[in-house]
């Protein structure tokens, strides 16, 4: 339903627009260009008539239209200005009535801005009472969050509901909300118990009783008890009939009969389920013929899946044509798809895969780019997670229809390349975006940030578990203060494009690889070399248990096995090339950049074999996330950085001290400008200093990895990985000196869950770390030898390359065992460090100084030959 402010008044819809003309006119002479509305909320600065805030809350209670394309410049007249009381009210109410606009719209993007901001004006000025609160915006928020899977806080906040609300009505429809959450989330327990409790605060033969039956219908199903669901859902539906047929019941008796058709067709009784779908769609219609733009996209692209089981493709393809111009009509961009709309365009791909291979590929592109973007629009890390899995399942179909083709087009290798790219990386993308919006952001959201770094240290201290859960609860109330303040969807959200990724690959001189692991475990491998993509597909399903097994064996704790039997490990770093590498050639040390993909990132590609030789003996080698990071980094001129080195060398048992550290300091303090920072003076305002240099940071210390795979950086304190999310660092580049800093939990399609991938998703350009443990002094000479070649080279890709193989080139067979040196990974972007070496600079400014020196005698030698030319006259 509708809901205005009682401070509304009633005048016609004409005299609604002349007063908005007249208010325009005032606003054109009264205001000068101003920032937006969200970054001065508390800061007006002149004064608004009654009459023009009060044609706008009509205007956004009434008409969509007169904000749906540009609602920002609606809201331009009540930019900075200084609202009285009554005038507070109506303006949290227009930010609500537009929100709902969108809702109902299927904007679902839009209506999150909309409600978080009025959310947010609500908490600066207390405006609404807590039933108005908990009703008009936590509900339909919450309900938003769902839709775009960021269930995390989507369930913070129909928790909070459920605990604030008195009333039974209430709470039971909020426990509805929660029940289909859970069924999302694929907590099937949990959905049955929130809607049991619905159940115990509705009263009886309700709208509200019917919706929670039909709910409980949905838990039981993905119990694995569909009799109990076929039970539910014709309660749902026998309580909906009773009732006064109204929006609420139409919308009740809607999503029973979606219910009833899946019931149907698993009873192969599909001319019922098509009724049942028509006559949903119907009652959609009639009494939402301007909104419910979703639940009628969805129940025609039901009906177009129920035609093509039945091989009825023209059916099939009219269905989905249909419902994607409903999802059309409110998508304006990309951005502002949703999961319905993507799952028609993935359902439009598999219609014209039996046909026309051209435009079924189009489809699934348009599907991926639609999900990828809308998926930036997520905040919580466990549901990006999930959502990565399902994205891998649209990618599936792509490789299902190519696979079958004998030759492929360059074109079209190019774009399923593109698509698995889009599918890697997808959560750092998003981390990397909203921490480039903590740098430049409110003085309020960087204080929230400090506040959450020191929650979060606080509890990596702590081993009670009662002490723990009451730091969680505190952190996870911050948090949602933190997301808030962020506001995150009223920023523009940088994005990917087909022609620019063609373009880095195209003039790119490194030779590229990239990698997909299929859910059969089969392996797609991309070559991308002069200009040219080959595609190879490895059918090898045992490959990942060898890996596996070359990695515990080879590379954890002990060198042992190597030197044991050298042989060996060449026999099976040999075959992991091959395997690896196809077409691989031998090219005088270039560039070999590796898009890995899942369990990849835990081999050192630079220690596979070929041809008698490392592969880092012919290649630098060049580790990413994904191809796509390129796009976030443009070419800047190179500053000249200085080195601060963050260390810890001493432990207490079982940590052994760090010996190398002291070399590494000699080191670089002698050849570079370099500032030093042991951990004894290191606190939270010294470590924000350092990382807000430009510096490159070199950080040498242990990082331990506990049961869960959680790693944990220890200096003056450990640090998690949730402390450095909150910390703006500038570097250009990060040097890890320190055991298993790439190590820690897999993450589906991000890569691991380590201290130098957070590094990454600070925006770092850059990260160099360690896999597993590192030799004290083959450390301190790698570090030596790549600072060395960095001055040389100004490239951290070469420098680490052309290190290893100076170590390579003076060592024996047993010493050149992978272990000692193949831990050190460069990750990230190919980018210019222009390091100057401290010789260097001591010789130019000699060459000055001297120069400076010369000048008196060049003077006079100058002065002479003058005088010898033109002599005095007598």
């Amino acid at each position: 339903m509708f809901y205005i402010s009682k401070t509304y008044i009633s005048n016609t819809y004409s005299r609604c627009l002349e007063l908005l003309l007249l208010g325009v006119l005032f606003y054109c002479f009264s205001c000068q260009n101003s920032d937006s509305l969200s970054a001065h909320i508390d800061y007006p600065q002149d004064t608004i008539p009654n009459a023009l805030i009060d044609s706008l809350g009509e205007l956004a209670y009434e008409h969509y239209l007169a904000f749906e394309k540009q609602p920002d410049v609606f809201l331009q007249p009540l930019e900075n200005k200084k609202l009285t009381e009554t005038q507070q009210e109506t303006f949290i109410w227009i930010l609500l009535n537009m929100a709902y606009s969108f809702q109902e719209h299927s904007r679902y993007l839009a209506s999150i801005k909309y409600y978080e901001q009025a959310l947010r004006y609500d908490r600066h000025h207390r405006l609404l009472t807590r039933d108005d609160r908990l009703t008009y915006i936590y509900k339909p928020l919450a309900n938003n969050y769902t839709i775009i899977a960021d269930y995390h806080k989507a369930e913070d906040l129909q928790l909070q509901a459920i605990q604030e609300t008195t009333d039974a009505s209430s709470k039971a429809s909020f426990y509805n909300n929660l029940a289909l959450l859970y069924v999302f989330k694929g907590e099937h327990e949990a959905s049955k118990k929130a809607a049991l409790s619905g159940l115990q605060q509705s009263g009886d033969n309700t709208y509200l009783t019917a919706l929670l039956h039909n709910t409980l219908s949905a838990a039981y199903v993905t119990l694995g008890l569909p009799d109990s669901g076929r039970v539910h859902n014709s309660l749902a539906l026998n309580i909906a009939k009773k009732l006064p047929l109204d929006e609420n019941t139409a919308a009740v008796r809607s999503v029973a009969l979606e219910r009833l058709s899946q019931f149907q067709r698993i009873d192969k009784q599909d001319k019922r389920a098509q009724t049942s779908l028509k006559e949903a769609l119907t009652l959609e219609e009639q009494f939402f013929p301007k909104s419910h733009i979703r639940e009628k996209a969805n129940l025609l692209n039901l009906l177009g899946e129920l035609h093509y089981t039945h091989g009825e493709l023209v059916s099939a393809k009219n269905y989905f044509l249909q419902a994607k111009s409903y999802i059309d009509q409110d998508s304006i961009s990309i951005q502002r798809s949703n999961y319905t709309g993507i799952n028609i365009l993935e359902n439009l791909g598999v219609v014209y895969s039996t046909q026309h291979t051209d435009s079924a590929l189009w489809y699934f592109q348009q599907a991926i780019e639609a999900d990828f973007a809308f998926q930036q629009s997520i905040r919580s890390r466990d549901s990006h997670l999930q959502e990565n899995l399902h994205n891998r399942r649209i990618l599936e179909r792509v490789y299902s229809l190519l696979d079958t083709q004998k030759d492929i087009s360059q074109e079209k290798l190019f774009r399923l390349l593109w698509l698995t790219e889009l599918t890697k990386g997808r959560l750092l993308w998003n981390e990397i975006n909203r921490s480039a919006i903590w740098k430049t952001d409110s003085s309020l959201l960087q204080t929230e940030g400090v506040a959450l770094q020191q929650l979060y240290a606080l509890r990596d201290n702590l081993s009670d578990p009662n002490e723990i859960a009451e730091i969680d609860t505190k952190i996870k109330k911050l948090l949602n203060d933190f997301e808030l303040e962020e506001q995150y969807f009223s920023r523009n959200i940088k994005l990917p494009d087909f022609d620019t990724f063609k373009t880095y690959l195209t003039k790119n001189e490194s030779t590229t690889y990239s990698y997909y692991i299929h859910a059969d475990s089969t392996l797609s491998i991309f070559l991308i070399d002069r200009d040219l993509v080959s595609y190879h597909k490895n059918h090898n399903t045992a490959l990942w248990d060898s890996i596996a097994q070359f990695k515990n064996n080879y590379f954890t704790d002990s060198p042992a096995l190597f030197n044991q039997n050298p042989k060996a490990y060449f026999q099976r770093a040999q075959y992991f090339g091959e395997q690896l590498l196809p077409r691989l050639q031998h090219t005088a040390s270039s560039t070999l950049q590796l898009s890995l993909d899942n369990e990849l990132h835990v081999l050192p590609f630079d220690a596979l074999y070929q041809e008698g030789r490392f592969v880092v003996q012919d290649y630098n080698v060049q580790y990413m996330h994904t191809l796509l990071m390129n796009h976030f980094y443009e070419d800047k001129p190179a500053i000249p950085p200085n080195i601060s080195v963050i260390y810890r060398d001493k432990y207490t048992p079982p940590l052994a001290d760090l010996h190398f550290v002291d070399g590494e300091i000699q080191y670089l303090t002698s050849r570079f400008k370099t500032t030093v920072y042991p951990y004894t003076t290191l606190d939270k305002q010294r470590m924000q200093d350092i990382f807000k240099t430009q510096d490159i940071i070199h950080i040498a210390a242990h990082t331990t990895v506990d049961e869960q795979q959680e790693a944990r950086l220890l200096l003056h304190q450990p640090i998690s990985i949730e402390q450095l999310r909150y910390q703006h660092l500038r570097a250009p580049l990060v040097v890890l000196s320190a055991c298993n800093t790439a190590s820690g939990r897999l993450l589906p399609s991000e890569g691991l869950a380590s201290i130098n991938r957070e590094f990454l998703s600070k925006g770092i350009p850059g990260v160099i770390a360690t896999h597993w443990f590192a030799n004290d002094q083959v450390t301190l000479d790698l570090t030596q030898k790549f600072y060395e070649q960095l001055a040389c080279t100004k490239n951290p890709i070469k420098a680490l390359a052309n290190a290893k193989r100076q170590y390579l080139h003076t060592e024996s067979e047993i010493e050149s065992n992978p272990w000692y040196w193949a831990n050190m990974a460069y990750t990230g972007i190919d980018t210019k460090i222009d390091l100057h070496n401290r010789t260097g600079l001591l010789l130019k400014i000699g060459l000055w100084i001297m120069a400076i020196s010369l000048l008196p005698l060049l003077f006079t030698l100058y002065k002479r030959r003058l005088r010898a030319t033109y002599p005095k006259k007598k």
